[in-house]
């Protein structure tokens, strides 16, 4: 049997979660309705539990959760007074609501509003998602294959703990980090060679007995997060960071983070490709959070080198890896380590390989164009609804329209924003969603 859902969202995360609620709140309000099925391998709100990838749960989240699933709460930009209804329908789903019903939003106000550790967060998310009724379905499975049998439906299959099961979905949103981007290497070194979203129980390989020298490859916050877990799990460790460009740190005023909630403040598309791709690398992507960055202060047994690496390698001789290197001041460099972790980042067009027969890969591309092989392209073509353009039936990439749409996107600067631009096709007519995206194109001044 064949289950039939308005829209499917592969992974139980915090775009799931924003998701879960705006449908729920939808469906309450008589909207409707919107049919929602979500599919999570794992566990709800995985990557922020510590229990799966590179966090180990304990790290600050490194936006304030008061910018929870709802923020920043502005629908009536997009859907009139229908958006003012969805918004405040929204309040039983906030940080605070949650807070309160913990009996603990007093003490954290009067504690002055501090950072939350990411399974905080992780918990958060979880009651969303368990709180989100109205015209959602929540199925803990992998889903093994995505196909288009017809010109308009999307079929996904899915196995769960005990069976099989499959789904008919007008349209698909495709969630979490990807699959981590891999980096030239020698087979020989893959058993000290570990990635962002390695397990941690995978790290206990590195002994704790000695100083074991260890190399992380990255200038985010996924390495960022890993050197500050092994600093904790493995003390007598000595890290050295290989950042590819000079370390930042993130400092961003209401200037950028009103760009992250409302990016047609600035006319966010309208950009030149080189200004938005700076913006995102220095408030996002190539930035390290300056509070964690303080747990790590005057930490004589961590190292930043600046330069790109080229290969890992089985050194001469001696166990270990060769890290090779190149510096901006000596040209080409190798360092010998124990270990290195791979933390230069994920790819989800992977993850789409994965999921897609060849069949279902090449009608992707005859309708949006090359996509799996070759170089990437220049930008990927996400439009404002966060679909791949040009793809029939629908396919929502929104950890790809960071640089397209805008910043807070990728991320968890504007889940409220996020999950109304998906919804634009379920709430507007064909004229809405023309005006809509001219839009986009508008230039607006940045204090509107």
């Amino acid at each position: 049997m064949i289950e039939e859902t308005d829209l499917l969202v592969v992974g139980g995360g915090a775009k799931a979660a924003a998701l879960a609620a705006k449908i729920h709140v939808i469906n309450s309000l008589g909207l409707g309705p919107i049919a929602l099925t979500i599919v999570e391998k794992t566990e709800w709100a995985a990557s922020w539990s510590g229990r799966n990838g590179m966090t180990s749960g304990e790290e600050p989240l490194a936006i304030p959760p008061i910018k929870d699933v709802g923020f920043p709460y502005e629908s009536a930009k997009l859907f009139g007074e229908a958006g003012e209804a969805i918004d405040a329908g929204m309040l039983p789903f906030t940080w605070q609501r949650y807070m309160m019903g913990r009996g603990e939003y007093a003490r954290w106000v009067n504690a002055d509003s501090p950072a939350v550790q990411h399974r905080d967060y992780g918990r958060y998310l979880a009651w969303v998602l368990s709180h989100a009724t109205e015209g959602v379905r929540l199925i803990r499975g992998r889903v093994t294959e995505v196909s288009l049998p017809t010109p308009d439906r999307w079929q996904v299959e899915v196995t769960e703990t005990e069976a099989a099961s499959r789904h008919s979905a007008g349209a698909l949103v495709l969630t979490g980090p990807g699959i981590h981007r891999d980096f030239s290497h020698d087979p020989e070194v893959a058993e000290r060679l570990f990635h962002c979203d390695s397990k941690r129980g995978e790290f206990a390989h590195i002994p704790s007995a000695h100083e074991s020298e260890v190399a992380i490859v990255g200038g985010g916050e996924s390495a960022l997060s890993c050197l500050v877990f092994l600093r904790d799990f493995r003390p007598e460790a000595r890290i050295t960071v290989f950042t590819p460009t000079l370390p930042l740190s993130r400092g961003e005023s209401f200037l950028e983070n009103r760009i992250f909630s409302n990016p047609d403040g600035v006319a966010w598309s309208a950009l030149d490709l080189q200004t938005r791709r700076d913006f995102v690398k220095h408030c996002d992507r190539g930035v390290f959070d300056p509070q964690t960055l303080g747990t790590i202060a005057g930490d004589r047994g961590c190292e930043w080198v600046t330069g790109r690496v080229i290969h890992v390698g089985a050194p001469a001789d001696v166990d270990g890896v060769s890290v090779e290197y190149d510096s901006p001041a000596e040209g080409v460099i190798r360092s010998r380590f124990d270990y290195c972790v791979n933390c230069t980042g994920f790819d989800l067009l992977a993850q789409l390989r994965g999921l897609f027969p060849p069949e279902a890969r090449a009608e992707v591309e005859r309708q949006a164009g090359p996509l799996w092989e070759g170089p990437p392209p220049v930008e990927i073509p996400i439009g404002r609804t966060l679909e791949l353009e040009g793809m029939d039936p629908r396919l929502y990439i929104p950890g790809l329209a960071g640089l397209r749409q805008g910043p807070g996107f990728a991320n968890l600067g504007s889940l409220g924003l996020l999950s109304n631009r998906v919804l634009m096709p379920f709430l507007l007519d064909d004229e809405q969603l023309s005006e809509q995206s001219q839009v986009a194109s508008a230039t607006v001044a940045i204090n509107d």
